[in-house]
């Protein structure tokens, strides 16, 4: 199934770390979850949720916080705790019920939701009441000496080079493998042909880049991206462009067409518009939750976008229409009723 179009084909359906690491995360957040009684708490009209995010301090963090604030502020019966969480291990924490909402990646949805890994079983319980937000963009950019043109180059001709990667697991290096795939190969068989991977995080992709220890970069990341603006100073860089086909199988499970506008990177030697591949963040809950409490968590929501819109950067564009896009799972009924009441949905 194409789960680029799930959100706008879900209406009137109801549901019913790699391999060994998933499978007992899995266990583990259904004992959590079987500890913990986590269906939203009552207390009078009081309802108390708990919304997994990103790591603490960080942005998904504070975006839950200050979503969670404005639903509250909207429905005074609602209570949201946000607690620390991920993109990969998210769906499995909403899955089993150990938190009520999460954020998601729509390509790791897509992933739990279809059993691939690193998740090991179908996670076919994850709904999303709104996605099309906070936007990060794949960066593929290599030294404007190096001649490359294209991904075909490389991973089609399998030229090998040096390239700075996140750590095995991250969200980012699940996308990576996609792509390879599409050219009929894998890291394993790269590095074989005489590819070298540099594992580290931003900062480290940019100093490996900058101290000419790499060649290329693959991350993934906010316009604009600060690792990318700072491996420009002192080495030129030149980004590289997604080819069609190539976003036709991303397409799958919900990365989108993007586009880095030109000037977002100064020093870039291209200084042009560059086709990638983007991908938002999506609000995931579980089909058991009920249809009246997902309405309103999306009406609370996308009623009140002034505010969410000074959140944080990434929200400042989002609209009501953006919500039914790149989820990568099917919409919870009760946000369909929403977005049908609205006219964004048929």
């Amino acid at each position: 199934m194409n789960l680029k179009h799930l959100c706008k084909k879900a209406a009137g359906k109801r549901p019913s770390e790699g391999g060994k690491h998933m499978r007992k995360l899995l266990a583990l957040t259904l004992a959590l979850g079987v500890i913990l009684c986590c269906a939203p708490a009552l207390a009078g009209n009081q309802i108390t949720l708990t919304w997994t995010a990103g790591g603490a301090g960080g942005g998904w963090y504070g975006m839950a916080g200050g979503i969670a604030s404005i639903i509250h502020q909207a429905d005074p019966d609602i209570v949201i705790k946000v607690v620390p969480g991920g993109g990969v291990k998210n769906p499995a924490v909403i899955s089993v019920g150990s938190a009520d909402i999460g954020w998601g990646l729509p390509f790791m949805n897509a992933a739990a939701y279809e059993g691939m890994a690193p998740f090991g079983q179908k996670l076919k319980n994850l709904r999303a009441i709104a996605g099309g937000m906070s936007m990060n963009y794949f960066h593929f950019y290599v030294g404007a000496e190096s001649g490359v043109k294209s991904l075909d180059q490389i991973f089609g001709q399998k030229k090998p080079i040096r390239m700075a990667i996140s750590q095995a697991g991250s969200s980012e290096v699940w996308v990576f493998d996609r792509v390879l795939e599409h050219y009929d190969t894998n890291i394993k068989d790269l590095k074989d042909k005489d590819f070298h991977f540099a594992r580290g995080n931003y900062s480290f992709q940019a100093n490996q880049f900058k101290d000419n220890n790499v060649d290329a970069v693959w991350t993934f990341l906010a316009l604009p991206g600060a690792s990318v603006t700072e491996a420009s100073v002192g080495r030129d860089l030149k980004l590289v462009a997604f080819p069609e086909d190539v976003l036709n199988s991303l397409a799958k499970f919900g990365i989108l067409k993007g586009t880095i506008p030109q000037g977002t990177y100064p020093k870039a030697a291209n200084q042009s518009d560059v086709v990638t591949a983007r991908s938002g963040s999506v609000i995931t809950v579980s089909a058991d939750m009920s249809d009246d409490l997902a309405y309103r968590l999306t009406k609370a929501f996308n009623e009140n976008v002034d505010k969410v819109s000074k959140v944080h950067a990434s929200l400042k564009d989002y609209k009501p229409a953006h919500g039914v896009t790149g989820c990568g799972v099917p919409l919870h009924p009760g946000a369909i009723k929403y977005y049908k009441e609205k006219g964004i949905l048929k």
